[in-house]
This record gives C-alpha cells, structure tokens and sequence, in this order.
C-alpha cells in the first residue's frame, strides 16, 4: 500500500493599518477630557488633556511600510492591508468508488451510477486505464441524474476520451493510493491530486519526497526505481508523472521518473491563483523475478510559495 502525508504550509501576516481624517481643527470636551485646537492630519502642537492624561505632540501623514521578523505596519493613508492566504488540499485515488463512465464533456461527464458522489467532491475521469491511460481532474458542482456536473477539469495534454472501453470515475477522497496486485503481464497505477488556492503574486511550486528509497518490503527486499524514463510491463520498475507539462526543475512533467528522498518539482505556477489543480500519476511493475510480498512507501507533498 502506498501512503502519503501532506504538509501545506499556511502563512498569516499581522497588519496594522493607521486612518487619520484628513483635517481636524476642534474644542473637544466631556466631562472627563478636554482638547483644545489640536490638529490631526497636518500637524498637532496644542496640549490635549483630561484628568488621568496629557499630551504634548503632533501628528503628521507617514506613508510607507514598516517590518520585523515579527510584524509588519502599512501606514498613511488607507494603508494598502494585504493578508496572503494558501490553502492547499492532497487528495488520492478511492479505487472502490470506480464507476463506468459513458460520455464527457468540457464541464460534465456521465457515468452508470453516481450513489456516493456529492457536491464537493473531488473526482477523476479515466479514459482507457490502463498504461496508455488520459486522465482529468475535477471538482463536483451537482449531480444530476446520471451526470457529474464540476468546475472544470484540469488534464495534461487533453481531455480524456470517452469510448466506453474501461473508462471509469473514481472519487479523489483517499488518504493512500493501493496499486493492486502486482503481475509481470501488467502496470499498475494510482493518482494523487492536489489543489492550491495560493494569494501569493509570484507564484508556488510543490515538491514531492519519499521517506526511503524503493518500494521495501520486509526491510530488504525491493522494486526498483524507473530508470529509462518509463514503466513498462515484465519489468521490475516503479515511478511517476505529473499533469504539468511545464516543469523546468524535474522531469516529471515529460517521462516517469523515480521518486527519491528528496524534494523533486512536480508541480508550480509563477503568479497567484485560485484554483489550480495538478496530479500524479504513480505506476508500478513486476518481473517473473519479484519477490512475493507488500511493498510500501510514504510520499510527502510540499507546498512552496514563491515568497
């Protein structure tokens, strides 16, 4: 079984904003305090006073920012207030919700049964599974008699295409991605998604990392990492691809590539968003060779902005 954590990193910034009126020239008094001939605004010499305080000083318009490690002041006025905000959400394959789908559409796709699938959720269309599979990422809006109604689909080169030969649905609402059983006559696959709404003008990345090298089992026997840039069937090999085809730090984004213990780029947007969605497509095969047992990892998704 395959297992990931996700890690988004959520950054809040405390702002102080100063509004002054623009002129103010007054006697103002109560029963406790009494302000004679300030000014607010363009300069304040006068004494202000009342039985617990006394001021003598001016205020004045100060534009600019002011910041520590620690806060940050936007003053002037009607200072500029600006709250990044980054919501990150992973997500994976539920291989027991797969529904047959029968037809797709920019915004729709049709399937034979949809008990389980609420507004909300978030799902994959499938065209093809299999190893030469196109896939699409969506997020339900209604349902509606046999149709699954989403946002929109976010997809690689193209949106799938809708045969009626093992094409499926599938809920992302997993928390791990089952590869099924492994044989030398097939490749197994599984998809992890992930969405950021990311506030930040320069853009994200997102990385990804194992917590060992190879898909272990037993602490000893292993499958072995992909090295010719794609899985294939009767060899003992194990990688992924993403659904952004524009990477520039990885190669995710062209072939299957082995996952290591370190951070590797596999998904990134160079200015603020949203909604934006990416996936991987995990794949996994044995030879006649491969030992019998349950092989495992843990993949960690890394939310980076580009602050």
């Amino acid at each position: 079984m395959l297992s990931y954590l996700r890690n988004p990193i959520l950054i809040f910034s405390l702002l102080l904003a100063i509004f002054l009126p623009m002129v103010g020239r007054a006697a103002m008094s109560s029963t406790n305090y009494q302000i004679r001939f300030d000014s607010v605004g363009v300069g304040g010499s006068e004494t202000s006073s009342s039985s617990t305080y006394k001021v003598r000083d001016s205020l004045e318009f100060i534009q600019g920012s002011a910041s520590s490690s620690s806060y940050r002041v936007d003053q002037g006025y009607r200072g500029g207030v600006y709250d990044p905000v980054v919501h990150f959400n992973v997500i994976s394959q539920n291989i027991a919700s797969q529904v047959a789908a029968t037809a797709i559409t920019s915004t729709s796709v049709t399937v034979t049964v949809t008990t389980g699938y609420a507004t909300g959720d978030y799902i994959v269309v499938i065209a093809n599974e299999g190893l030469t599979q196109v896939a699409a990422m969506g997020r339900i809006t209604s349902v509606a008699g046999s149709i699954i109604n989403v946002d929109f689909f976010r997809y690689s080169a193209s949106i799938p295409t809708i045969d009626g030969s093992n094409d499926y649905v599938y809920e992302l609402t997993g928390s791990s991605v089952p590869l099924s059983s492994l044989s030398p006559t097939t490749v197994s696959m599984g998809i992890i998604g992930w969405e950021v709404a990311a506030d930040v003008p320069t853009g994200y990345r997102v990385y990804v990392m194992e917590n060992q090298d190879f898909l272990l089992s037993g602490g000893s026997n292993f499958i072995n990492d992909v090295e010719d840039g794609a899985v294939t069937a009767e060899q003992e090999e194990y990688g992924g691809m993403s659904s952004d085809t524009s990477l520039s730090a990885s190669t995710f984004d062209t072939v299957d590539t082995a996952f290591t213990p370190n951070l590797q780029q596999v998904a990134s947007r160079s200015q603020s968003t949203l909604k934006a969605r990416d996936f991987l497509t995990l794949k996994a095969a044995a030879a006649v060779t491969t030992i019998n047992g349950a092989y495992s990892h843990t993949l960690t998704v890394v939310f980076v902005g580009n602050y």
